[in-house]
């Protein structure tokens, strides 16, 4: 029969490495409870552990996504104020056009009104170069540090800016347009220019409409002439166009009587006459052909037609009627498109409220989840804490008793 020696040495060893376990365990536990936490490293539950990593990266992206909506709703409000400011201005435009075309203003009060149209012009330049509180420009496109809009001495307004939205991460899969650049908003507006008209005297009342914006003729610029023949009320009209001013393209009879106007309608457009007429009196038509351009040149042209017209001269008050007519369809169409960037600025507001709240859903999904993969059970800790401290009591009481033992104590 085999026989195995325990020496002293064996049995401190034994002991010695027992206690250094127990300790270990008692002082991992004490960790846990110190730390509120069930993972001191991944070596605790490794699969929880990078569970919990992946967790906490979306989370920080989800705390990420929140601070970019910030930044692009504050963005977003601040343009969104600015063109409520613009839009406001361009009601007051209308409101001033109208007044200077209810034919009871002098030379004189137009002038003031042109005055007045140059405050709000250099007014409108000031929106359209608004800073964010980073000193960034609003509408200059991604040339953040570029002032958009220049404005020269004599009033002529250039976009210095680029075409590009300033875009904005704002959830996982969505990057929403922070900004809008000027050129969309304040340029590229469709309109007409002015319809003139020329008189032979200045009791003839005129009138001008566009029939189709689309027709090419108006592309063209064509002037139209008509002449009379005879004294009303049995004068005769001949109608001819610039490119072929020897060929009449329309001919008739024309009675002048009250109430009983020459109507041409040719090349997209009609045009009205009414009063008395002679051998060798003639009216000149140049029809507004469509263009787009900035609001800061229909402001131009507005303050030019109030300053430059002369009522005494032959057509002088249908071309003032003429110029602001054209004038409010110009403005009504620049309206549009600054209500269109306001509403699509409030439906990115929109959106961004509605994100929020999501990220805020997301915020609390991730907590839930660390916690259920990171956090203590605080019970079933203490009673670890517990029977770890029983059994290294035991075991130290144990080896004292152990060591104590001698076979001399025997004899």
């Amino acid at each position: 029969m085999a026989m195995m020696r325990v020496s002293n040495n064996m049995i401190y060893g034994q002991n010695m490495q027992r206690l250094s376990t127990l300790q270990a365990q008692l002082m991992k536990t004490q960790q846990h409870l110190s730390a509120n936490t069930r993972l001191l490293t991944p070596a605790d539950d490794p699969v929880a552990a990078a569970r919990a990593l992946d967790l906490k990266q979306g989370k920080s992206m989800n705390t990420q996504f929140a601070s970019n909506r910030g930044m692009a709703a504050d963005a977003l409000k601040l343009q969104e104020s600015t063109l409520g400011s613009v839009t406001s201005r361009i009601q007051d435009i209308h409101t001033l056009l109208v007044n200077a075309g209810d034919g009871a203003y002098s030379e004189q009060q137009l002038n003031v009104l042109a005055a007045e149209l140059r405050a709000i012009r250099d007014e409108m330049v000031g929106y359209a170069n608004t800073r964010d509180p980073f000193g960034d420009y609003l509408f200059s496109g991604h040339q953040a540090g570029v002032k958009p809009f220049d404005m020269s001495a004599i009033g002529q307004v250039t976009y210095m800016g680029d075409n590009g939205q300033r875009m904005v991460q704002v959830d996982a899969a969505r990057y929403m347009a922070a900004t809008d650049p000027g050129s969309g908003i304040f340029m590229g507006i469709r309109g007409t220019t002015a319809s003139t008209v020329d008189a032979s005297r200045n009791d003839f009342m005129m009138g001008v409409t566009i029939k189709d914006i689309n027709d090419p003729a108006l592309l063209m610029g064509y002037t139209y002439r008509v002449e009379f023949t005879g004294t009303t009320p049995v004068a005769t009209y001949d109608v001819y166009r610039s490119d072929n001013p020897l060929v009449p393209i329309q001919s008739g009879n024309y009675t002048g009587r009250p109430n009983e106007a020459l109507v041409v309608n040719v090349d997209g457009i009609e045009f009205s006459i009414s009063g008395q007429a002679t051998t060798g009196d003639w009216v000149e038509v140049t029809p507004g052909a469509p263009r787009r351009d900035d609001m800061f040149v229909f402001i131009n042209d507005a303050i030019n037609l109030l300053e430059n017209t002369n009522l005494s001269s032959p057509g002088g008050s249908t071309n003032l009627m003429l110029g602001i007519g054209s004038l409010l369809d110009n403005f009504a169409a620049t309206l549009d498109q600054v209500l269109t960037a306001r509403s699509s600025t409030g439906t990115r507001l929109k959106e961004l409220d509605a994100l929020n709240l999501s990220g805020m859903d997301k915020d609390l999904q991730y907590t839930e989840s660390i916690s259920n993969l990171e956090d203590l059970d605080y019970y079933k800790a203490i009673s670890d804490l517990m029977q770890q401290m029983l059994t290294l009591e035991a075991a130290q009481k144990t080896f004292m008793q152990t060591t104590s033992l001698s076979l001399f104590n025997l004899m």
